[in-house]
């Protein structure tokens, strides 16, 4: 009964998300160091800038989405710190601090299977499981890789990828151990940032801040397939956020496998 309750209540918030109409069609959005958060255009790179997130969030870095409960969470590094953002005011709100102040997330990403939030650290090229409430790091396991690491999930295939800028190379990561598996070089990318996967077209997104495009990953290989350029900046972090219907169809979708349990 418990499970069902909260599978119900998971359907009207993604029904009440749908109602409000903020996102009229699917939406890529990146941030960049100095707080301005930008929609992307996914067909040709070019970036639209959106609002300027609050400056209680210090210098920004990583961004997650989660499609569930229509969270975003955005990482300081400055102030060691993670956040829940709204993306319509770019107001931050603190959750908390990571307990640690050696600790630098440029990666983040939202596990949809397990409802963990995932952050990477450049300070030992560590993966680690923040906590939604507190903010609060704790550490799952090392990487091996160096330099900044950036994470992205594939709800479709259920894998936790990462890109690290010491290497340009794409991998995927164990969420157990935090172990890193190299897939391939990225060739082209040479200081490559946010991860972003659309599930609606079955596409990983990554923006690099050196060459400053937009590209598709070939998740098979590890090649960066460039989209377009997003002009000069030092964008971060990125994330994709569906359309209203979308969100729609799977509140319908809870609801229909809730009844089948009964």
């Amino acid at each position: 009964m418990r499970n069902t309750r909260t599978t119900l209540a998971l359907a009207a918030a993604l029904l009440a998300v749908t109602a409000t109409g903020a996102m009229a069609q699917p939406q890529l959005i990146a941030v960049d160091s100095s707080r301005a958060l930008y929609d992307i255009d996914m067909n040709t790179g070019a970036k639209t800038l959106l609002c300027t997130v609050s400056s209680n969030a210090g210098t920004t870095g990583g961004l997650a989405y989660d499609r569930f409960s229509n969270t975003v969470y955005l990482t300081s590094t400055s102030l060691d710190s993670v956040y829940t953002l709204d993306i319509n005011t770019c107001n931050a709100t603190l959750i908390g601090p990571y307990g640690d102040s050696a600790v630098v997330m440029h990666g983040i990403e939202y596990d949809e299977s397990t409802g963990i939030l995932y952050g990477a650290s450049s300070h030992n090229g560590g993966l680690y499981n923040i906590n939604k409430v507190t903010g609060a790091a704790t550490l799952i396991g090392t990487s091996g890789l160096t330099s900044f690491t950036n994470l992205g999930y594939d709800s479709a295939a259920d894998v936790l990828y990462a890109t690290n800028s010491g290497s340009d190379s794409f991998y995927t990561i164990n969420r157990a151990t935090g172990a890193a598996t190299l897939i391939g070089t990225l060739n082209g990318p040479t200081n490559p940032n946010g991860l972003a996967y659309d599930w609606d077209t079955d596409t990983l997104f990554m923006v690099d801040n050196s060459t400053d495009n937009l590209y598709k990953i070939d998740r098979a290989t590890g090649q960066a397939n460039l989209i377009g350029s997003t002009g000069t900046g030092n964008l971060l972090g990125l994330m994709y956020i569906p359309e209203p219907a979308t969100l729609s169809l799977m509140a319908i979708g809870l609801v229909a496998l809730t009844r089948r349990r009964r």
